[in-house]
């Protein structure tokens, strides 16, 4: 079974043991909650669960401390903290980035020579300075008032020059507390300019963050976690309830991470019709990487048919015949090998896997980085290689590829047929151009294509109403039909002048697209010449480049890898999504999304 069978499950348990019921579910990793709004309805009698969330601020507090001033801390668990201490923790750790950024503001607005003057002014110990009875002042003033100060010699105070430009020198003076006012007064009469002096920047910065908010982010962390679950919360009768989806093969391991006081009941999960159950995919070792490119489509919905184990084998067979080549297939697997294991690549991991069809389709077409000589001994006795690019060959290559396609098309109908009776949807089994009326017509057409170039025809009286008359006109009227099987009106709503001329259309479009799907597969041919055409004009600039034919050989290569490698890939995703998808795959599921 490539997707999980999933059983609704209900944890039951009193309002004052919530917590304890969230902690025990928190960290599980195979649960996937259900949002409270889209469990109740209108009629059941539940309510929201309403609480504070009280540590979702200190949480949000905390972050932009970490993402704003580029803080390194780590949370650490700690099983209890008052709301006090988180408060004082915070706000402590605030108090300090502001002061580091006020800091930072203060000499964002300071001149160049100002800096130049405070960086002379650190190799003085100011810190030693007796603020009891000293004070000293740092600023700049005009050349002609600095030269001026030596004349004031009989006045208490001693200053030094930090720094000098064409109109201004920095300076610094001493003088005693008891005439600092005194000074200032003097000192501005020679226009002296004070420059507040800023804080170590450093010294802010080297303050214990992680020493004072570790714990406190731990514990803020694990709080805000459990409030983020009240969303999942729903009370019925004065009783909390969580409800959620778990596999069939974890459910006795979730019974058991709750205490007596917590009550659990599983049911099918068809038992909520309002919630569509989430989908787990589960494929073997060679499909599972290709769920990547399914879920591009779109995820399946749960209890439908999962594409991956026939989308990986078709994606990987169409790859490797449009891309056939031993060496570049080596390449290929190699370097997704290395992407897979060093990056942990889901796409490596595809590449791996697509690399060896390449080297498969390469033995047949005898081509090793494009020499189609170096395997014609070991092939030979076998009736091989292929060689593609021949012009004996061309036609019969074209045809073969339009009926690998013609093969996949009735495959994705087959498919499209047992998923529907499976799930009783018959109108779209039997009566659409992807039942059994289209697999009918398009199956009689391509044997009759088939038979005439054989020299003989299966066309007759018989075959012409059974296998074309009778599934087109089921295709043409199959909302008639299908209105007779649920025993509800068969006469359209539109009336059945105004269906059948809409109707005729569709139809028309359904043989279009019959024949357009078919032709579509000829791109499979198309990139085998090309890739067989590329290769070739590879080994002639080799042949031309004399002593640097091995540099161009490299080259070469890698252009056709990296180019018609990912041509290719593109290509043949749009023959899976247009060609097959269309016919017998929907969509829409719901990702199943663990708690943790």
């Amino acid at each position: 079974m490539a997707i999980e069978k999933m059983r609704l499950v209900l944890t039951v348990t009193t309002p004052d043991n919530v917590l304890n019921m969230i902690s025990a579910i928190k960290e599980y990793e195979h649960f996937h909650p259900e949002l409270s709004t889209d469990v109740m309805t209108n009629d059941d009698g539940g309510e929201p669960y309403v609480a504070d969330h009280i540590y979702e601020a200190y949480l949000s507090r905390i972050e932009h401390l970490i993402h704003e001033y580029d803080i390194h801390i780590k949370p650490t668990y700690v099983k209890d903290m008052d709301l006090e201490t988180v408060e004082k923790n915070i706000a402590a750790a605030e108090a300090v980035c502001d002061k580091n950024v006020a800091i930072a503001t203060t000499i964002s607005t300071l001149h160049k020579d100002d800096k130049i003057a405070l960086e002379n002014l650190q190799s003085y110990p100011l810190d030693e300075l007796d603020e009891g009875f000293i004070t000293f002042k740092f600023g700049r003033m005009p050349l002609n008032s600095f030269q001026k100060l030596t004349l004031y010699h009989s006045e208490e105070f001693v200053f030094t020059e930090l720094h000098r430009n064409k109109h201004n020198a920095w300076i610094i003076y001493v003088c005693l507390k008891s005439k600092e006012e005194h000074f200032a007064e003097f000192f501005e009469s020679m226009y002296f300019e004070p420059i507040t002096i800023p804080e170590s920047r450093e010294k802010t910065l080297a303050f214990d963050f992680a020493g004072l908010l570790n714990e406190t982010y731990g514990y803020v962390k694990e709080q805000a976690e459990r409030e983020a679950f009240y969303k999942y919360i729903s009370v019925y009768n004065g009783q909390t309830t969580m409800t959620g989806f778990v596999s069939e093969g974890n459910l006795e391991a979730f019974d058991q991470l709750f205490d007596d006081r917590v009550k659990t009941y599983d049911f099918p999960p068809e038992i909520q019709k309002e919630i569509l159950a989430p989908t787990a995919l589960k494929n073997n070792w060679f499909s599972y990487p290709f769920e990547m490119l399914v879920e591009m489509y779109g995820l399946p919905k749960y209890g439908e048919y999962d594409p991956t184990r026939y989308f990986a084998i078709t994606y990987s067979l169409l790859f490797g015949m449009m891309f056939g080549d031993v060496g570049q297939g080596l390449v290929i697997v190699l370097v997704g090998y290395l992407l897979a294991k060093k990056k942990d690549m889901m796409l490596g991991r595809i590449m791996f896997r697509l690399g060896f069809f390449s080297m498969f389709f390469g033995i047949i077409y005898g081509s090793v980085f494009g020499n189609e000589e170096l395997l014609t001994p070991f092939l030979k006795p076998l009736g091989l290689p292929i060689h593609v690019a021949s012009p004996d060959f061309t036609s019969n290559l074209l045809i073969s590829t339009v009926g690998i396609g013609v093969v996949l098309i009735l495959g994705s109908i087959l498919i499209n047929i047992i998923v529907s009776l499976k799930h009783k949807r018959y109108t779209r089994a039997l009566f659409s151009q992807n039942g059994l009326a289209g697999l009918m017509f398009y199956g009689f057409m391509m044997a009759w294509i088939v038979t005439m170039t054989l020299g003989y025809s299966i066309m007759n009286p018989l075959t012409i109403i059974v296998f074309i008359v009778v599934p087109l006109l089921s295709i043409l009227f199959h909302e008639p039909l299908s209105n007779l099987i649920a025993k509800m009106k068969v006469t359209p709503q539109e009336g059945w002048g105004g269906y059948i001329v809409e109707g005729f259309f569709e139809l028309f479009e359904v043989l279009l697209g019959f024949v357009t799907n078919t032709l579509s597969f000829l791109r499979v041919g198309g990139f085998i010449l090309s890739h067989a055409g590329m290769m070739s004009v590879v080994m002639v600039l080799k042949d031309m480049s004399g002593g640097a034919g091995f540099i161009v050989f490299i080259i070469g290569n890698i252009i056709v890898i990296g180019l018609e490698g990912l041509i290719v890939g593109i290509q043949t995703l749009r023959l899976q999504y247009y060609e097959m998808f269309s016919r017998y795959y929907d969509g829409g599921g719901k990702p199943f999304k663990p708690v943790n």
